[in-house]
């Protein structure tokens, strides 16, 4: 025996043979009703080597990059190799990192899915807005607006981005006012003149804007309210239609 102290500990038993070592051990595992090598020390709040040795003994890896779980796709590789990092730190062992990012990978999920319900319903709920706001004009508006989306080399990806943050409605208003600005789109009426009749492409706020516009001009109004002046039966008919178009029923 070349270890003094071991030496010291074997007489300090009484151990002569092999057998004295076995019944000994034996003796250890009937008072404590198991393998001892399958003890584990717990240790003090105030020691943390004490700890890791535990979580260690428990499952814990040596390094941070030993832990095996997978991210959610398209995560940021940086944010697995933080959470690699933490989770060593603070003394996680493989099983339990599993299984966090597995709930947490779920919960994203899940949020994600309620995320894109949501903006589904606000988008159907912005189109009826649209809708009712620009009634037969609404396919005009719209080509408008598609117009200058492509005029103005807007990207799916950056239309996506703004209506995330100001809404469809109001994205679709903007690119409409901008199409018509550009000169893409225009409202056409049926004829030439005072009597001209326009078409039910015109949105309501376009047929209020016609009707004061129709206020100020001097020979609308002739047109009228003489009832002898020539024009004056096509110019009620146009202010029918007007009306018609800005108050729809």
């Amino acid at each position: 025996m070349t270890d003094p102290v071991a030496a010291q500990y074997i007489t300090n038993k009484g151990w002569t043979n092999p057998a004295d070592v076995i019944k000994s051990y034996q003796g250890a595992e009937k008072l404590i009703g198991r393998d001892p090598t399958t003890l584990l020390t717990i240790p003090r709040a105030d020691d943390p080597v004490g700890f890791r040795a535990a979580m260690a003994r428990l499952g814990m890896p040596e390094t941070a990059d030993k832990y095996d779980f997978k991210m959610p796709e398209g995560a940021d590789p940086t944010y697995g190799e933080w959470a690699k990092g933490t989770f060593h730190k603070v003394g996680l062992t493989a099983s339990q990192a599993k299984e966090l990012v597995a709930a947490n990978n779920e919960f994203a999920a899940q949020a994600q899915a309620a995320s894109q319900k949501a903006y589904d319903l606000q988008v159907s709920a912005d189109k009826q807005t649209l809708l009712t706001e620009w009634r037969g004009g609404y396919e005009r508006m719209m080509t408008a607006a598609q117009t200058a989306v492509k005029s103005l080399g807007f990207s799916a990806e950056m239309i996506d981005a703004m209506e995330k943050t100001v809404g469809y409605a109001n994205v679709m208003k903007h690119f409409a006012a901008l199409g018509q600005k550009l000169g893409e789109d225009s409202f056409v009426s049926s004829g030439e003149g005072k009597g001209q009749r326009f078409s039910g492409t015109m949105t309501p706020s376009e047929a209020q804007a016609q009707i004061n516009a129709d206020k100020l001009d001097p020979n609308t109004k002739m047109a009228l309210f003489d009832t002898s002046h020539p024009g004056h039966k096509a110019a009620k008919e146009r202010q029918s239609q007007l009306f018609a178009l800005a108050y729809p029923g």
